[in-house]
């Protein structure tokens, strides 16, 4: 038997036991799966699948975190530097009460308990 032969008889067998199914929705599968108009194109964008590699994504999500995390450690610590938590030159350490303070903080706590005792 030729290959030609045995494929058309494979195929008339195959078109028997078939004969009884019909394929009723044809014309909408093809609808969606080759969209004409906009809004059909559009709902297929919508729901188009799409496929993201988990350790890429995961890493690349890690590294954004560590950046974020550094200008914020960063952002911080410039912040310190600003509110004077450490010294300067050109602040001055006073004693009182057998303690030590720099200047202004004492100056600030001062001021702020004779408000209170002012009210």
């Amino acid at each position: 038997m030729k290959p030609e032969q045995a494929q058309t008889s494979m195929r008339a067998k195959l078109d028997e036991e078939l004969e009884e199914l019909r394929f009723l929705k044809g014309a909408e599968v093809l609808n969606r799966t080759h969209p004409r108009s906009l809004p059909a194109k559009l709902r297929a964008l919508w729901n188009y699948e799409i496929e993201l590699p988990l350790i890429p994504v995961g890493a690349s999500f890690a590294v954004l975190l560590v950046i974020l995390f550094a200008a914020q450690f960063e952002e911080h610590t410039d912040q310190g530097d600003l509110a004077g938590d450490t010294p300067r030159a050109d602040r001055q350490l006073v004693e009182a009460g057998g303690n030590t303070y720099w200047k202004d903080d004492y100056e600030k706590a001062v001021k702020s308990v004779e408000v209170k005792d002012q009210s």
